[in-house]
């Protein structure tokens, strides 16, 4: 604007001073020449000194005008459509009216509608999921979290909704053990337990078994006879469950281990030993018998009349089985010289 003035004024001067030269050639016997130089003189420096003024005055307008802030551009993310479980909950926190509803996993929830409809009509209900068709749930273990659906009333011609929250808190039970029932087996066989254990909840279940169980197999041997009450426990971590059945075990007797001997060849007048090695795995207290010529004690001092071959048995019993054991025992003739007992004379 300050431009378009100055402008103006230089405009005015120019045509001013055009004026006066005119006018000086068209009477310049009026005039004196050096008068005239002086006033063109004067004039030019009026307008020199104008133009300063106006120079200033732009250079004082250019200052004062404030510097301008750039300001960088700023490249905004794009919105995203948010998902349908978003958009549930940004209508459910919208809603200042959603009822609310608080339940314990297991539970059974059953709805109960009170509608008040002005013209007195017949209103029919529509309940959204998980609800049925009846406004019930039975809830299950693994439930647990939070469900935003509708119950819809309507008269065949205007129809209303309400939206409510169900809220199904963890409700921790313990494990399940299954029916165990009691075992009987006999020595040497194995047990072998899986037991039949689930979690209502869905949690990890650890299962311990009480000896001689543990670890649910057990090889029986000679010496595992008895009864046992056996304990399984399961746990999840909070939780435990225990059940105890018994096991028995019968004992199955070990027949006696005979060993140690063999046919006997001995010379007349040598002793006969026999030296039976006896084991039984069960400990039972053993009876042994030897029949003749040898005997109980299994010795047998020979003579020299006693040649030949003789059969003798070995008999074993725990008191529940019995084990036998044949040998012979041949003695070898052996020729002894005659024996002068004594000499004396005889008489008539």
């Amino acid at each position: 604007m300050i431009k378009s003035r100055v402008k103006i004024v230089v405009s005015c001067l120019v045509l001013i001073l055009f004026t006066v030269i005119i006018s000086g050639c068209i009477d310049y016997k009026s005039y004196d020449i050096p008068n005239k130089t002086v006033e063109e003189t004067e004039l030019v420096a009026e307008i020199a000194k104008i133009e300063q003024e106006i120079a200033a005055s732009e250079l004082e307008a250019e200052s004062a005008v404030p510097d301008i802030e750039i300001i960088e551009e700023v490249v905004l993310p794009a919105l995203t459509e948010p998902k349908e479980t978003d958009k549930l909950l940004i209508e459910a926190a919208a809603d200042s009216e959603l009822e609310v509803i608080t339940v314990k996993e297991n539970d059974l929830i059953s709805l109960k509608i009170e509608v008040e409809d002005p013209d007195q009509d017949k209103v029919s209900y529509e309940f959204g999921k998980p609800l049925d068709n009846e406004g019930k749930w039975k809830t299950n273990y693994g439930d647990a979290g939070e469900y935003v659906t509708s119950v819809t009333a309507t008269d065949g011609k205007l129809t209303t909704a309400k939206k409510i929250k169900i809220v199904v808190e963890r409700l921790n039970v313990p494990p399940l053990i299954g029916l165990l029932k009691d075992i009987w087996v006999k020595e040497g066989e194995t047990v072998n337990l899986q037991p039949n254990i689930s979690d209502p909840n869905g949690d990890e279940i650890t299962v311990a078994i009480s000896d001689p169980l543990t670890g649910g197999i057990f090889a029986t041997d000679h010496t595992s006879s008895g009864e046992y009450q056996i304990k399984v426990k399961a746990s999840d971590g909070e939780l435990e469950s225990e059940k105890i059945f018994l096991l028995t075990v019968e004992d199955v007797n070990s027949v006696p281990i005979l060993s140690g001997v063999a046919d006997v060849q001995i010379n007349e007048g040598e002793t006969v030993k026999i030296i039976p090695q006896i084991n039984d795995l069960d400990g039972d207290e053993i009876n042994l018998k030897i029949s003749e010529p040898v005997g109980d004690d299994g010795e047998w001092n020979t003579k020299y009349t006693d040649h030949g071959k003789y059969e003798t048995t070995l008999t074993v019993s725990d008191g529940k089985e019995v084990v036998t054991k044949k040998i012979i025992i041949t003695v070898i003739d052996v020729n002894m010289p005659p024996k002068i007992i004594s000499i004396r004379l005889e008489t008539g």
